[in-house]
């Protein structure tokens, strides 16, 4: 059930180049939200809006602002509503057009118009009866003897997603393998951090590449898929997740299917009303046998959707992708 808060921003980094990482007190919107799930943003802070409940306050506050919202991946969550401060919602998101260059002008302190959890979350792991302790996907054919493991691929801003599920399946008991790629090292701050913390447990392991070799392997992320320095990583990949460039998710959707894994890709795309009302994020699926196109909503079916169901931009070569 998605809501609306007046989220107070408690702090907003630059983290890289256009990059910056956002958190705020949204109670509601934490404890409801899943990975792979999105919030649709107000980027001009609510002024002067105190009484009323917090939908009364969110509807005021709104229909004071022009602008359309902007749809942010949920990057991270910590917290449980009762804690003492509150559950928290972390975004991460890059300046790409003047909606996202005013967010960045939002200082701490400030309050946002925030509605959320929306969208089509990941498939998680289903607790296996009498399975020692592990966990197993819930997709067909999954084993039960050991902990099952998924491969996560994220290029660019579009690991911001994968970092929420890397630690939620990583709880659940799964092997998690996270392969991440971005122009160049200051880039990764915030996702390595956070990924750093999480694979001191044990049960995530990160590589990483950079187009200029500032960090892991020089070169684009499926690379990865190939390099002999993640050959193990790649063993007994039970279920793969994936979201960034298109033509890169493209590439990893042809992996999965060659080795038969199944996967999920989550779409990255301008969500004007993200409710599934205005039908401006519709996507063509891939034919299925029916008479004529069908089509989803990315913002209300989506964004994640199981590989093989949309059709993503085409694959391009090495050279290409890497321009």
């Amino acid at each position: 059930m998605p809501y609306l808060e007046i989220a107070r921003v408690l702090r907003h980094d630059c983290v890289g180049p256009g990059l910056h990482e956002m958190e705020c007190l949204a109670p509601r919107i934490a404890a409801a939200a899943a990975p792979g799930q999105f919030a649709h943003v107000n980027v001009h802070p609510v002024q002067g809006v105190s009484e009323g409940t917090p939908e009364e306050r969110a509807l005021a506050a709104n229909s004071a602002q022009p602008l359309l919202r902007r749809p942010l991946s949920i990057f991270d969550v910590a917290g449980r509503r009762g804690d003492a401060d509150g559950a928290r919602i972390t975004f991460l998101y890059k300046v790409r057009g003047a909606g996202t260059a005013l967010l960045a002008d939002v200082r701490p302190g400030d309050c946002l118009n925030i509605m959320g959890p929306l969208g089509s979350g990941f498939s998680l792991p289903a607790p296996v009866p009498g399975g020692h302790g592990d966990h197993a996907p819930a997709h067909a054919g999954a084993t039960c003897d050991r902990a099952p493991h998924a491969l996560l691929i994220g290029g660019g801003v579009g690991i911001a997603p994968l970092v929420y599920l890397a630690r939620a399946l990583a709880a659940a008991g799964c092997r998690v393998t996270v392969f991440y790629g971005a122009n160049t090292a200051s880039e990764m701050q915030a996702v390595s951090r956070r990924l750093l913390t999480a694979s001191a447990e044990g049960r995530i392991e990160v590589f990483t590449t950079t187009l200029d070799g500032s960090s892991g392997r020089t070169g684009i992320v499926t690379d990865l898929l190939t390099a002999e320095q993640s050959a193990s990583a790649l063993e007994r990949i039970d279920f793969v997740y994936t979201c960034g460039p298109e033509p890169m998710m493209a590439s990893v959707e042809r992996f999965a299917t060659a080795r038969g894994i199944p996967g999920e890709v989550s779409l990255e795309t301008a969500l004007a009303c993200g409710v599934g009302a205005c039908l401006g994020c519709a996507r063509r699926l891939k034919a299925n046998g029916e008479a004529g196109p069908v089509y989803a909503r990315v913002c209300k079916d989506g964004p994640v959707f199981s590989m093989g169901q949309v059709e993503l931009g085409p694959v391009v070569d090495r050279e290409e992708e890497s321009k």
